[in-house]
């Protein structure tokens, strides 16, 4: 091999083994635009996590609903849902909780504010339980939950009396991905 051929590899060499890496004024400046880049996206994740929570708390309390009717007509026995702590008027204390209790007073599920907070909660029912009949069904009287994070974009559960359907929907717009709730029955605990 040539000598001149063996001083232009060890050259490639050389200068390739200088070249790795990156400086210190390099990194500093990918981590400032890094960190400007998810400064920006941070409100974008808190709104993301308040709005799978809503959605969720919604969906808990349309099945807690659905399995104190259900459980009702099983048991052959009134069956009753109890609001601690829920007011008729908005509230943001975290510690309220919404139980299933059969006729006996065994607590077969419940909803806390452990996995909900920052949700601001209240009831449209007129008392503090719901009491679910054991031959259809159907709860004796309609009401709802109502909550949300932003007092622009309310969500309510509702249940009818007449029909025994439970369903969720948005007070005023559409919002969170529920429709609007139909005028009549709309009533909010404000």
């Amino acid at each position: 091999m040539a000598r001149g051929n063996s001083f232009y590899f060890h050259y490639i060499h050389f200068i390739a083994k200088r070249q790795r890496g990156f400086t210190l004024l390099e990194l500093v400046i990918a981590v400032s635009v890094m960190s400007i880049i998810l400064a920006m996206a941070a409100p974008s994740f808190s709104n993301l996590i308040a709005s799978q929570n809503i959605k969720r708390l919604a969906t808990e309390l349309e099945w807690i609903m659905v399995q104190a009717k259900s459980e009702a007509v099983m048991r052959g026995a009134n069956t009753k849902l109890h609001y601690i702590s829920v007011n008729t008027t908005p509230s943001s204390i975290n510690n309220w909780s919404i139980v299933l209790k059969d006729n006996t007073g065994y607590q077969l599920s419940s909803i806390s504010s452990d996995s909900f907070s920052n949700i601001k909660i209240c009831r449209t029912f007129t008392s503090n339980n719901t009491e679910f009949k054991s031959r259809d069904g159907r709860p004796k009287t309609s009401g709802g939950i109502v909550f949300y994070v932003d007092a622009e974009k309310k969500v309510k559960v509702i249940t009818s009396h007449l029909t025994g359907r439970i369903y969720a929907c948005s007070i005023g717009l559409d919002s969170y991905g529920f429709k609007a709730c139909a005028s009549s029955g709309v009533s909010s605990c404000v």
